[in-house]
């Protein structure tokens, strides 16, 4: 059901963004009511709301928002955007640095690793001399994530999902929804820029309808009853994702010094 949801997200995105407009106002809408009508909501319901409102009226909606601009206010606003958006993305990426680490050395590398691709992904900004944002017939096109740093983020979350504080199945969704999002506006929108250009968009589609159904889940589409997926010990999981975390924070290290060298020519 999930993947049905971020395909038709998706494909809203591409060909119908005006309707995927008005889902995302009704949403955060009825959200921001079913909010105000607890009488006495608890820390996790007031952060689960919060994060909702940054993900679908401040982070989708504003895309699409912008979109819906003729193109002579987009052409005079994207300086302005752009800076919002580089805001919201590092800014994303640098308080997934507290998020608990459960007591597990994997969680506490991650946070190691968190920062280095932050700083990679910097470095990758500085490129472009921060103007990393552009909109080509309505779809949104992030220039600043080489196809490398993509599939290292993806090492990361997935050793980062894996912790006691996103004790989800909705999680194992997230990494192969998003990359295959990614592939699937790639060519919806004829292969017009690099394959990883298109990430920032996909991400922002499925973590958003994610964020959504964890929060207002769909009936499931068959019965659980009976079903036993193995649970690994926290242990087992370190062993697992250690040796990745290092691989990737190595690889990492190796292309900052190779942005470092190429800038210093």
């Amino acid at each position: 059901m999930a993947t049905l949801a971020v395909a038709l997200v998706c494909t809203l995105a591409s060909f119908a963004r005006p309707i995927l407009l008005g889902i995302v106002i009704i949403l955060s809408l009825v959200a921001a009511v079913h909010y105000a009508m607890k009488p006495s909501p608890d820390a996790i319901d007031t952060m689960g709301f919060i994060k909702l409102m940054f993900l679908m009226p401040l982070g989708l909606g504003s895309l699409l928002t912008f979109v819906s601009l003729s193109q002579a206010r987009q052409a005079k606003s994207l300086r302005g955007f752009t800076l919002y958006i580089n805001l919201a993305v590092t800014s994303n990426i640098f308080i997934m640095i507290f998020s608990p680490d459960g007591g597990t050395l994997r969680g506490r590398v991650s946070r190691v690793l968190c920062i280095v691709l932050l700083v990679w992904l910097l470095q990758e900004m500085a490129k472009v001399k921060f103007q990393t944002t552009q909109f080509d017939s309505g779809f949104f096109i992030f220039r600043s994530s080489p196809l490398k740093w993509v599939l290292a983020h993806a090492c990361y979350r997935l050793a980062l999902l894996s912790l006691p504080a996103f004790d989800s199945l909705s999680y194992l969704l997230l990494e192969p929804l998003s990359l295959g999002s990614m592939v699937a506006l790639y060519h919806l929108h004829k292969k017009r820029h690099p394959l990883p250009y298109y990430f920032g968009f996909a991400d922002t589609l499925v973590v958003t309808t994610l964020a959504v159904l964890s929060r207002y889940p769909l009936p499931p589409g068959f019965n659980p009853s009976g079903l036993h997926i193995p649970s690994p010990s926290e242990t087992q999981l370190d062993i697992l994702f250690l040796p990745i975390q290092i691989a990737v924070i190595g690889f990492a290290v190796l292309a900052m010094r190779s942005n470092t060298r190429m800038k210093s020519r």
